[in-house]
């Protein structure tokens, strides 16, 4: 006899038969029967008609193993981490130091350049080492003549340490008073953070990663997931979640953009930086003049003629702000976005685009770029239909 399934299992059904909490909703309850169903922490089907009682082995638990703080402490010798270089060939050298030490990224010996992600959980307890290589031009994982992942018990030879993994970051949530972004890997963790601060960003470590164990700290505060593109399964997973406490909203702007499976919101950044690179700040000329002050840069000609043909230099400084990607203060975004998009209203790209201009004199792909990011910081919004409105404002 075939069994109906209902679908708001966590509602219909507190409790597992076997005495389980269903606030998983690993057990799957009957439409018909709530006591009968499929639970799938046990493995077990319950037919409620055939009165049988299941005996629950009595389980052991094992304690959680954690590594000691000072090994976390002897990891940070970053001098010829490879991921570190790549980061400083992009971003402020500075600023890049400032995020390894906030999330207290390591470095390891097992691989030349390796990098550590550890993952310390709010309690500042270090519950799992994540080694990995990259190269140190392109950023990318060294995945050839083999994949360079590993773990921290694996390398010290631990066989029996019990870890149970946590959110990277997770350490940084006791004293954050920010929106909580959850991004699939530690790398986009960090870029995220380089480039907007006005979330607290945390890493997931792995897609299967996103689900009620590793995000049990985050109950009821505000979480924002930007999943990879193609990562369909956490808007399942947290409209589930939802229905236990959570409050998970998940961006479909990476999907909207049709960017190809897989990118992620570090792609994205990356991809700008290509076509923007980093101003290379040129040194003190020897007459001690500045050397904003001796010439004029290519930038300042183009923007000149937005003023009759003279620099202003708040306005230029204004525009290389605009330029500037994700770096943008979200409530300067929110301002110009309310400046081209009327409240309870919509615009089509190509209106919005020809505001940008007439407003900020930015166009073409710099006014594209402008709108991803709104999208990216929630600001505004994108239908089905091709229409742009404000976030908080619909004019559905």
């Amino acid at each position: 006899m075939e069994t109906n399934f209902a679908r708001n299992r966590t509602q219909l059904a507190k409790l597992c038969p076997c005495g389980k909490n269903n606030r998983d909703g690993k057990f799957a309850p009957s439409k018909e029967n709530p006591e009968k169903g499929y639970c799938h922490s046990c493995t077990k089907w319950f037919d409620s008609e055939s009165k049988e009682i299941v005996k629950q082995e009595t389980q052991v638990l094992k304690p959680i193993d954690y590594h000691p703080s000072n090994l976390v402490g002897k990891s940070f010798k970053n001098e010829n981490n490879k991921f570190l270089k790549f980061l400083k060939s992009k971003f402020d050298s500075k600023k890049v130091d400032e995020v390894f030490n906030l999330y207290k990224v390591g470095s390891s010996r097992h691989w030349e350049g390796a990098t550590v992600f550890w993952q310390i959980d709010n309690l500042d307890r270090p519950r799992y080492g994540k080694i990995m290589l990259y190269n140190e031009e392109t950023g990318k994982r060294i995945q050839e003549p083999f994949p360079h992942f590993t773990n921290i018990h694996t390398v010290l030879k631990l066989k029996d340490f019990n870890h149970k993994q946590c959110l990277f970051g997770l350490h940084l949530l006791p004293s954050n008073k920010k929106p909580i972004a959850i991004v699939e890997s530690e790398k986009t963790a960090i870029i995220m953070s380089l480039v907007d601060e006005s979330y607290l960003w945390l890493a997931v470590g792995g897609k299967g990663n996103f689900k009620y164990e590793v995000l049990e700290p985050l109950t009821g505060k505000e979480v924002f997931a930007f999943p990879d593109v193609g990562e369909t399964i956490w808007n399942e997973i947290s409209n589930r979640l939802n229905d236990t406490g959570f409050n998970i909203t998940v961006s479909d702007a990476l999907e909207n953009k049709k960017f190809p499976k897989g990118y992620d919101l570090a792609d994205v950044v990356l991809q700008q930086l290509a076509e923007s690179p980093k101003e290379v700040i040129e040194p003190e000329p020897k007459t001690g003049i500045p050397a904003t002050e001796e010439k004029q840069t290519k930038k300042e000609i183009d923007f000149a003629s937005l003023n009759g043909g003279k620099v202003d230099n708040q306005q230029v400084n204004e525009l290389e702000r605009l330029k500037g990607g994700l770096q943008i203060d979200s409530s300067e975004l929110s301002q110009l976005a309310k400046q081209i998009i009327p409240e309870n209203d919509s615009r089509t790209q190509r209106e919005l685009l020809i505001s940008l201009n007439e407003i900020k004199g930015i166009s073409g792909s710099d006014g594209k770029d402008l709108l991803l990011i709104m999208q990216m910081k929630q600001i505004i919004d994108y239908s089905k239909a091709g229409y742009y409105f404000l976030a908080d404002s619909t004019p559905y």
